[in-house]
């Protein structure tokens, strides 16, 4: 959601920091964190379609105090969903939104990954396979390629998060 449409951005402020200026002075909590964790998703499930109606914040409906952010949706334009099997690889040139047009520099905005527990991702592309193993649009060689991107952006995410935390 939008929440700076009614704030005109500095030029010198980015639109990351601008997102979060705004989302400071209506009182929304723990939006910094919120948006560490969808750009970590997004750049794991290699999402392209993160803009800003695809994110928002929980109000109460009694009192509209803002709870914190929104659970992550809309991710329907991720794991190579428009790209053959033989093109989906961890590096393949990838449209990526809200706050930079390529993941590899939106990730840099995380500046925390503490919360993250990379052993906990051990084994998910397996998990993702058996997912999606019985769908009709995805056969064994898809499968195959979207469970062998995702294991090397795991690894690619965890030394990016190893030099940030240095």
């Amino acid at each position: 959601m939008a929440y700076y449409a009614d704030r005109k951005k500095p030029n010198h402020i980015s639109l990351y920091r601008h997102y979060l200026n705004c989302c400071e002075r209506l009182g929304i909590p723990g939006m910094e964190k919120s948006l560490d964790e969808m750009m970590v998703l997004d750049y794991l499930i290699a999402n392209e379609d993160r803009h800003q109606n695809n994110f928002g914040a929980i109000r109460r409906a009694d009192t509209l105090q803002y709870l914190g952010a929104a659970p992550i949706f809309d991710s329907g334009t991720s794991l190579w969903w428009d790209k053959p099997a033989g093109m989906i690889k961890p590096d393949v040139k990838l449209t990526c939104k809200p706050f930079k047009t390529s993941h590899e520099e939106q990730i840099k905005l995380v500046k925390d990954f503490d919360w993250l527990d990379f052993s906990a991702l051990s084994g998910v592309e397996e998990e993702i396979c058996e997912i999606v193993g019985d769908s009709l649009f995805i056969d064994r060689t898809r499968c195959k390629a979207l469970c062998e991107g995702i294991r090397e952006r795991i690894k690619r995410l965890e030394k990016i998060a190893l030099s940030a935390a240095k």
